[in-house]
C-alpha cells in the first residue's frame, strides 16, 4: 500500500540471470536486496535486517544449508523467514534444509504465483511476530517504569503473586512496616495480616490490619490492582496508616468576650462558606478575630505563623492549624501535600462546635502541593458539612492567582465578600 513501509526480501544466489528473475516477479512489492555469495548474504543480512532471504542451495563458497544453519543459530536473526530455492527434490535434501531450519522449498523452475503466496505467506507470520516481540518489549519497559515509580513512591507499596506471596515492597512500605526487605519477600501476605488473605482483585480504599515488625496490629487504609506481568497475574498493594489519614482532633473554647468593635454588627449567616477576595489577608483575620472574640469557638488554618496571629489579634485560646512542610513542636501542623487531613479536622471541629467559625487562609498555597481539581473537590466536600451545621466558615483567597476557570470553580458556592471588612453586606 502506498506510505506503507515495503518488506525486504535478500535473494541469495551465485546465477545473476536467477537474481533478475525473482527480483522481476516481486519487485512491485518488495525491496529487492541481492547476494551472491554466503559470505556477502551473512554481512547484509547482519547490516541490513531483511525480512525474509530466498536461498539458493548451490553456492559457491558456502551451501545454502551451511548459511541457513547460520543464521538460525543466531539469536538476532533466527526469527528471520528462510526459503530454500533448489533444482533438488529428493527427501534427502529437504530433511537436510528442515534439520538446517528452513521455513520453506521452492524447486525450480519457478511458478510465479506460488513464489508470491509462500513470501507473503511467512512475511504476513513475520509480522505477526514481531508485533508480538514489540508488545512484549514495550509491556517490559512499562513494567520496569511502573517498578521504578513504586520503588520511588512515597507511599507504600508491594506487589504479591497470584499464590499471595510478597513478590517485591518499596522503601516506603519497609518503613511503615518495620521489616527489612529479606524478611517479607517469599513470604505469604497473610504473614503480616494476621492469617488473613487479600482479595486478588482492583478495590479502592478498605480497611485491613497489618501486623508491624514491633507487633504492633495496625489499621491500614488499603488499595489494590491486578496487573499482567508478561503472562504472570501480580497485585500491587499500597499501604496507608488510618490513623495518618485521620485529621487532628479539635477541642473547641471560647476566647473572652472583648470590648465593642466597629465590626460587631457584621452578621454571617451559618451553614454557609464566604469568601474574601483580597490580595491582603488582614481583612479575613480581622473579621475572623472579631467574631470570636464576641464569644463564638473559632478554628484557624493558615499558612502564617500562628504566633504572630495570636500576638496581633489577641487571640489566646483559639486552636489554630499551621499549613507548612516543617514539623514544629508544639503546635498543630498539616503537611500541604496532605490535603486529605484538611475535611476530617474541619469536620471534627463542626461536629463540636456550636455556631463556630473557621478562617481558611493558604488555598493557594495548597494548589501548590495539590492538582486544583483536588483543592476543588476539598471546598466542595467541605461546603456539603457547612450547609449542614450551625457553623460558617470565612475563605481568604487572591484570586489572581487563579486563572478563571479554576477561581470559579472555587467560587460557585461561596457567598461572596467585599475585599474590605467595613463594606461587608450588614443584615438586614
Amino acid at each position: 500500500m502506498e506510505g506503507e513501509k515495503r518488506a525486504k526480501i535478500l535473494v541469495v544466489d551465485d546465477e545473476e540471470m536467477n537474481i533478475n528473475l525473482l527480483e522481476a516477479y516481486l519487485m512491485n512489492d518488495y525491496e529487492i536486496i541481492p547476494a551472491y555469495t554466503g559470505t556477502e548474504a551473512l554481512e547484509i543480512v547482519k547490516e541490513k535486517k531483511p525480512d525474509l532471504v530466498l536461498l539458493d542451495v548451490m553456492m559457491p563458497d558456502m551451501n545454502g544449508y551451511a548459511i541457513c544453519n547460520k543464521l538460525k543459530s543466531s539469536p538476532e536473526t533466527q526469527f528471520i523467514p528462510i526459503v530454500m530455492v533448489t533444482a533438488l527434490s529428493g527427501k534427502e535434501d529437504r530433511i537436510q534444509g528442515i534439520s538446517a531450519g528452513a521455513d520453506d522449498f521452492l524447486i525450480k523452475p519457478l511458478d510465479r504465483l506460488e513464489l508470491k503466496t509462500r513470501v507473503s505467506s511467512l512475511l504476513r507470520i513475520k509480522h505477526l511476530h514481531d508485533s508480538l516481540i514489540e508488545e512484549k518489549k514495550q509491556l517490559r519497559k512499562a513494567n520496569e517504569y511502573l517498578y521504578n515509580l513504586m520503588k520511588a513512591s512515597p507511599i507504600a507499596t508491594l506487589t504479591i503473586d497470584s499464590n499471595q506471596k510478597i513478590l517485591t515492597l518499596n522503601l516506603s512500605a519497609m518503613q511503615l512496616l518495620g521489616y527489612g526487605m529479606d524478611e517479607l519477600v517469599g513470604s505469604p501476605i497473610s504473614s503480616i495480616t494476621g492469617g488473613n488473605w487479600l482479595e486478588f482483585t482492583d478495590k479502592k480504599d478498605y480497611e485491613t490490619f497489618f501486623i508491624k515488625k514491633n507487633r504492633e496490629n495496625t489499621p491500614m487504609n488499603v488499595s489494590t490492582s491486578v496487573v499482567d506481568d508478561n503472562g504472570n497475574k501480580i497485585m500491587i498493594v499500597t499501604l496507608q496508616d488510618r490513623s495518618e489519614l485521620r485529621g487532628l482532633f479539635i477541642t473547641p473554647v471560647k476566647e473572652e468576650v472583648s470590648e465593642k468593635s466597629d465590626l460587631d454588627d457584621i452578621f454571617l449567616e451559618n451553614g454557609l462558606i464566604y469568601l474574601i477576595p483580597s490580595h491582603d489577608s488582614a481583612d479575613g483575620y480581622k473579621l475572623f478575630a472579631n467574631i470570636v472574640k464576641r464569644g463564638t469557638p473559632g478554628l484557624c488554618i493558615t499558612r502564617q505563623n500562628p504566633e504572630k496571629i495570636r500576638d496581633k489579634y489577641n487571640l489566646t485560646k483559639t486552636p489554630m492549624i499551621w499549613l507548612t512542610k516543617n514539623r514544629i513542636h508544639g503546635q498543630q501542623v498539616i503537611d500541604p501535600s496532605e490535603l486529605f487531613k484538611i475535611f476530617p479536622t474541619v469536620f471534627d471541629f463542626i461536629s463540636k462546635a456550636h455556631d463556630g467559625v473557621i478562617l481558611l487562609d493558604g488555598l493557594e498555597f495548597l494548589t501548590l502541593f495539590n492538582d486544583v481539581r483536588s483543592v476543588v473537590k476539598l471546598i466542595e466536600q467541605t461546603n456539603d458539612t457547612i450547609m449542614a451545621s450551625s457553623s460558617r466558615m470565612i475563605l481568604q483567597l487572591d484570586p489572581e492567582v487563579l486563572d478563571k476557570k479554576e477561581y470559579h470553580l472555587l467560587k460557585r458556592w461561596m457567598k461572596l465578600l467585599s475585599s474590605e471588612v467595613e463594606d461587608i453586606e450588614q443584615p438586614t
